[in-house]
């Protein structure tokens, strides 16, 4: 699979991921919401977080076998709440905790009337109509409010024209000092009489309220009796042992800070997600962007240290997981920075040659030319006659040295090429002796190299070799020059010949000032 197609799929995969992480995540925030909003409902009013929210818990896909969770089982006898489930024909298909006397099928007017009244004998009930399965289902939750129905009883003996009698304020105010509670009654909408020892006269209207509503908010729970007749009510309140001190809130609206809370986990999850993907991405990009610049400064070779080789490269020489998406863009670089130190390296190669090349055509012109030079000045300073055999010869080695210096001009491409191993040598079997012969009496009969004696010496057999001819005489001609160049005069130059049957050995030498071992 190519890089294009790679990257597409991976963020195409990436993509779908992200998207199912994050409804993943959502979901389970929104659960979470769900669960602390219920918890703390529960703690506030659990009758009502109760009948709002067992409902969407019970499972009613089969009416024959309803299943109801051991948790919301227990909260409700923790409360003392009864919970019955109406189909639409009236019966009851799920009851738990229901008194042992109640029926298990109700009519249109028993359903209705408690409905209107809240009320089913001696118990308060709270209605629940659930829509959301196919079959339409009627919840009845009841509990016992013993508070209530003692307020009730007080109304009842101890109320005359919805004020409290005298005669029975007595009995009211022991009752008070033994549950520690406060009873007000109000006529007309104003506080008309008070017993008991606690004070909430600083209490408003919505206190009030909220202590009917939230009783698990306040430190006193608030039960009321209405009478429309006389236009009075009797407000009895009673420490509520349940309550705990909120803890301190950054917003006073349990809502608002439920929604800050989510809202944060949903900013969370895309700043997680851009500096996964920052160092995901982002890492080879700036690894890639150093190699750049170590290859700037034409260090082709070791571009990768050790940590990082190890840190994209696993032991088997296979690019990781978190660097796999790059892995072509890889390969094609390390080729690229091997075939940039190949090219440096020949570059070097190449330099090198054509310093050498350049030296070596300066030295093989060199020795012409000093020939040419001589005799030019021997001719130039008429210091001599020459006889016209003389010239004649003089003229010989002129012409013999500028042809010699043509085929140098004319060789200066194929030397070039000779080193870099570019042209084949072309051997020919040749007698040794008598090539060696001709190449020192070039020398002998050089007029311009008469202070420099030069004798040879052929072997005693017969010498045939397989060489070069034209290749072979520069070496020997450099040989001989650089005998010359760098001696004295009279200075004696010997060339010998030694052919053995398993070797055949050139020597020149010169009784000169000699070279240094190191040479």
């Amino acid at each position: 699979m190519n890089v294009k197609r790679r990257i597409t799929l991976h963020f195409f995969t990436q993509l779908v991921m992200t998207f199912v992480a994050t409804f993943l995540i959502m979901v389970l925030l929104m659960l979470l919401v769900i669960y602390l909003m219920t918890k703390d409902e529960l703690k506030s009013n659990p009758q009502k977080a109760i009948v709002e929210n067992l409902p969407y818990s019970i499972d009613l896909r089969n009416s024959e076998e309803v299943v109801l969770d051991q948790s919301w089982r227990d909260l409700l006898q923790k409360n003392e709440m009864w919970v019955q489930v109406v189909n639409r024909t009236g019966k009851v298909i799920y009851a738990f905790n229901t008194p042992d006397a109640f029926k298990n099928s109700y009519t249109m007017n028993e359903l209705l009337l408690i409905e209107k009244t809240n009320q089913l004998d001696a118990y308060t009930i709270d209605t629940f109509f659930e829509t959301w399965e196919p079959e339409p289902y009627y919840f009845l939750f009841g509990y016992m409010e013993k508070q209530q129905q003692m307020l009730r009883d007080w109304y009842d003996a101890f109320s005359s024209a919805g004020l409290v009698e005298e005669m029975g304020k007595e009995t009211l105010e022991k009752e008070m000092d033994a549950r520690q509670g406060l009873l007000e009654v109000y006529q007309d909408g104003k506080l008309v009489d008070t017993i008991g020892r606690n004070n909430s006269a600083s209490l408003d209207l919505l206190d009030v309220v909220g202590r009917i509503h939230v009783p698990g908010n306040y430190d006193t729970r608030a039960f009321v009796v209405n009478d429309e007749s006389t236009n009075s009510t009797w407000v009895y309140y009673e420490v509520n042992e349940d309550y705990e001190a909120q803890s301190i809130r950054l917003f006073s609206n349990k809502e608002l800070e439920t929604l800050f809370f989510v809202m944060l986990g949903s900013l969370i999850i895309p700043i997680v997600l851009a500096f996964w993907n920052g160092y995901r991405y982002g890492k080879p990009l700036l690894l890639l962007t150093s190699w750049l610049k170590i290859v700037e400064r034409q260090q082709y070779e070791d571009i990768l240290s050790e940590k990082e080789y190890k840190r994209i490269y696993k032991k088997n020489g296979k690019v990781k997981m978190r660097y796999r998406l790059y892995k072509e863009v890889f390969e094609s670089f390390s080729d690229m920075s091997d075939k940039l130190a190949l090219a440096e390296r020949e570059r070097k190669q190449l330099e090198k040659t054509r310093e050498e090349w350049m030296a070596g055509i300066s030295h093989d012109l060199r020795t012409p030319l000093s020939s040419i030079q001589g005799y030019g000045h021997l001719l130039e300073s008429g210091q001599y006659e020459y006889t016209k055999e003389e010239l004649q010869q003089m003229g010989q080695v002129i012409r013999d040295k500028s042809d010699y210096m043509v085929d140098l001009v004319n060789d200066f491409s194929l030397v070039f090429q000779l080193k870099n191993s570019a042209v084949a040598i072309q051997n020919e079997r040749i007698d040794l002796n008598e090539f060696i012969r001709c190449l020192v009496d070039q020398y002998k009969d050089d007029f311009t190299l008469a202070s420099h004696p030069f004798t040879f010496e052929p072997s005693t057999q017969s010498c045939e070799v397989e060489i070069d001819p034209k290749w072979f005489a520069r070496v020997i001609d450099n040989l001989l020059s650089n005998a010359v160049k760098h001696n004295p005069p009279r200075t004696e130059v010997h060339v010998q010949v030694v052919c053995e049957p398993n070797e055949t050995v050139i020597r020149i030498g010169d009784n000169g000032e000699g070279m240094d071992a190191a040479f």
